[in-house]
């Protein structure tokens, strides 16, 4: 099988994705408390390579440079989303801080 261009580009979307949506899941649980957050993405990580390398074992037959270039596309969208998020997103870690905040939201309301 040879590796086409719109592979490239899916497998890079989609940890794109997976990389913001796995950083807004581990801020949302580090908000509640921030061990909980940091072994939930650590856990949720893992699982995802995973599962990508055991999906993309089963469905893709591809030369070792094939398998390369895939794993770069996968690497490079994660790191875009995790920075993408992290950049746009920060999470409130003080309780009285955000305590605060939830009451000046309550109070413009």
């Amino acid at each position: 099988m040879t590796l086409e261009l719109w592979q490239l580009g899916g497998v890079l979307l989609l940890n794109v994705v997976l990389g913001a949506l796995l950083v807004v899941g581990v801020f949302a649980f580090m908000e509640r408390r921030v061990t909980l957050g940091a072994a939930g993405g650590i856990i949720v990580g893992a699982a995802l390579i995973y599962a990508q390398a055991t999906l993309g074992e089963t469905w893709l037959n591809v030369t070792v440079a094939e398998m390369k270039l895939l794993v770069l596309a996968a690497a490079v969208g994660a790191v875009v989303g995790v920075v993408g998020v992290v950049l746009a997103v920060e999470p409130e870690l003080d309780p009285k801080e955000r305590a605060a905040r939830k009451r000046r939201k309550a109070a413009g309301r």
